[in-house]
């Protein structure tokens, strides 16, 4: 079954019960589905068509550009970084996985971060690669095609192979070689005007861009709801919260003046608290690794100050860390509070198609794949759990049955 955008569209509960593992005790009569052409909006929490939305779903971070695969020869791959597109087939079955696994959203990082290598949107700085629109422009389209939204960190803290604070320093001339935050030189990122410049010329390609399956500009589509002005970002120190204010507001500023439609996230690794006035910014976000309660009730009270929305934006599933609540125990302080409007958990893989026989595996212990016969009983009642509160953030109730995905390959 797929979700159309073209019109409202009401699906009968009786078709798709089975499908869903949906509990009829609880379940209404049929499910009305919003198609991305409606705009989500922020007041005190995030509303569509007058009703609160929340963002429930899972990090999809290779959408645009991937490196846990190598392709066919005569594939793009850039060999230094493994970096590769990924197949249309393997963006398809993610949305088919989500769409099972009761999400609304997807937070991808190379939709929005993609510089500095040869298969990046700009693999020189001022340089545009067109050709790396293709599997963006697909991931979007999909999303749209099953009524999912998506949301987009611009810059990665980090020094990964998509891109991010690192690249434009260098591209400013600055010799820093591999993530070494305790130099005072990364702070340029924030401080400077010139690199400042440069990255807001970058998010001007993004915003800007037209999408070749849907017509609209990145800026234009509801499908992409929100921006998030970074991932982690922070300064010399993990966990510091140290992104300065003006910078902030600048780049907040100028994702509204591109995309007045569009809601801005606040990419620092926590919920700075001098951040918490800024005008531009809608919601706030943190990061869970693993799960933390208190963590989590801080935040909102913090958010819940100034009257606007809070994510958490990632969040370790695995169960793995004997300390931490047990999932049903996190959820159920997302799900009591109107200040949180969603959570997404890291991350999501499937096949490796059109060779359906591979599940595409991410070396740090949290890939999370749906429907993969060798996963551990413990692994899929976490991922029961999952789905369960991903349904449940929708005000619908479903069993701990995993109805299968099938793969586009076959």
């Amino acid at each position: 079954m797929k979700l159309l955008d073209a019109a409202p569209v009401l699906v009968t509960f009786l078709c798709i019960s089975d499908a869903f593992g949906l509990e009829t005790s609880t379940q209404p009569t049929s499910i009305g589905l919003i198609p991305n052409t409606s705009i989500i909006r922020r007041d005190s929490s995030l509303m569509l068509n007058g009703e609160r939305w929340t963002i429930s779903g899972a990090n999809v971070y290779w959408l645009g550009l991937d490196e846990n695969v190598i392709p066919p020869s005569g594939q793009p791959f850039y060999a230094p970084l493994k970096a590769s597109y990924p197949t249309f087939g393997r963006i398809t079955e993610i949305m088919n996985t989500l769409q099972i696994m009761g999400a609304t959203t997807i937070r991808g990082h190379t939709l929005g971060i993609s510089a500095g290598n040869p298969l990046s949107v700009m693999p020189e700085l001022g340089v545009v690669n067109e050709q790396a629109f293709d599997t963006m422009d697909w991931a979007i389209y999909e999303a749209r095609r099953h009524g999912l939204r998506i949301f987009a960190p611009l810059i990665d803290n980090y020094d990964y192979y998509h891109g991010g604070k690192y690249t434009f320093l260098r591209w400013a001339g600055f010799d820093l070689n591999g993530y070494n935050p305790t130099n005072p030189e990364v702070m340029q990122f924030y401080t400077n005007q010139t690199i400042i410049n440069d990255f807001k010329n970058y998010i001007k390609v993004i915003l800007t861009h037209a999408n070749q399956f849907t017509g609209l500009t990145y800026a234009e589509d509801p499908t992409i709801f929100a921006y998030e002005t970074g991932n982690e970002l922070g300064g010399p120190i993990f966990g510091d919260m140290w992104v300065p204010n003006e910078w902030t507001e600048q780049i907040a500023s100028y994702i509204k003046e591109l995309a007045p439609t569009k809601l801005v996230i606040d990419g620092t690794y926590g919920v700075n608290a001098t951040h918490l006035s800024i005008p531009t910014i809608d919601i706030f976000s943190n990061h869970f690794y693993p799960p933390d309660i208190t963590k989590l009730q801080s935040d909102i009270s913090l958010v819940q100050s100034v009257n606007k929305a809070y994510i958490a934006g990632e969040y370790d599933w695995t169960g793995n860390i004997a300390s931490a609540p047990p999932l049903p125990e996190f959820f159920s302080s997302i799900e009591a509070s109107p200040v949180v409007s969603g959570d997404l958990f890291w991350s999501l893989f499937m096949h490796d198609v059109p060779n359906c026989s591979i599940y595409v595996n991410h070396t740090d212990g949290e890939t999370l794949q749906y429907g993969n016969p060798e996963n551990t009983v413990h692994t899929n009642t976490q991922i029961s759990e999952i789905r369960q509160h991903l349904f449940r953030m929708r005000g619908w109730n479903v069993s701990s049955y995993l109805p299968p995905v099938p793969c586009p390959g076959h």
